[in-house]
């Protein structure tokens, strides 16, 4: 007990011995396990919707209401302040090396940012508030969900690999299996699916949804029009 308003969020350190949880009142506090205070992180100016830790344990993530995504130390210190989102930032992701950052925001975009606050590229594809987002087990690609009722795969240079559809709502949460293969997603229509992630299965996938444009838009060239064929 601690917060003055509501806790959006709860994460476990990675040595299981300090909690991190984060607040409408603007704030996160780290607690050790006997309920003791350690110390609270304040500097976002709205709610605080996720914490995340680092892969080794030294820093902590934070994504607000104020458009912002804050890098702490564990004394409370504010290491650097990550801004571009024009919305709300719901969701905040290490990368499993640790060595770059993952946000998601209500403004329909993706961003991956080096851990001293410069921005490495944006993700633009989706057409409305990404709810999750999650990295592959080997780091190399980044899964999005979105209210839009799709969930997409990219590259981390920021190409889109193909656009997963078949839910009829909003997307909210995705996952990768331990070996990276298949992809869950669970929607507000009442429904999870499975995706397999095979190469065979992913360049199938993304032809079913361009050939259409492939055949009929002027801006193909002849030869690129048989492309799914």
């Amino acid at each position: 007990e601690g917060h003055s308003s509501s806790v959006f969020d709860v994460r476990f350190s990675p040595d299981g011995k300090t909690l991190a949880t984060s607040s409408r009142d603007n704030t996160v506090k780290l607690w050790q396990l006997d309920g003791s205070l350690v110390t609270t992180l304040e500097g976002h100016s709205s709610s605080v919707f996720d914490v995340r830790f680092s892969p080794d344990g030294k820093t902590l993530a934070t994504s607000s209401r104020d458009n912002t995504v804050k890098l702490w130390q564990l004394d409370g210190s504010l290491v650097t302040t990550l801004e571009g989102h024009s919305s709300s930032v719901f969701d905040v992701r290490f990368s499993p090396d640790g060595k770059t950052l993952a946000t998601a925001s209500i403004d329909g975009t993706a961003k991956l940012w080096q851990l001293d606050g410069s921005l490495i590229t944006t993700f633009e594809a989706h057409s409305s508030t990404i709810r999750d987002m999650r990295f592959s087990p080997d780091g190399k690609t980044l899964a999005t969900a979105s209210i839009d009722g799709t969930a997409k795969l990219w590259q981390l240079d920021g190409s889109l690999i193909t656009t997963l559809e078949g839910h009829s709502a909003a997307v909210q949460d995705v996952r990768f299996s331990p070996d990276g293969k298949t992809l869950a997603t669970t929607s507000s229509d009442g429904t999870a699916k499975l995706w397999p992630l095979s190469l065979d299965v992913l360049v199938a996938h993304t032809c079913q949804n361009m050939k259409g444009y492939l055949l009929s838009s002027p801006n193909v060239q002849l030869d690129d029009k048989e492309l799914c064929n």
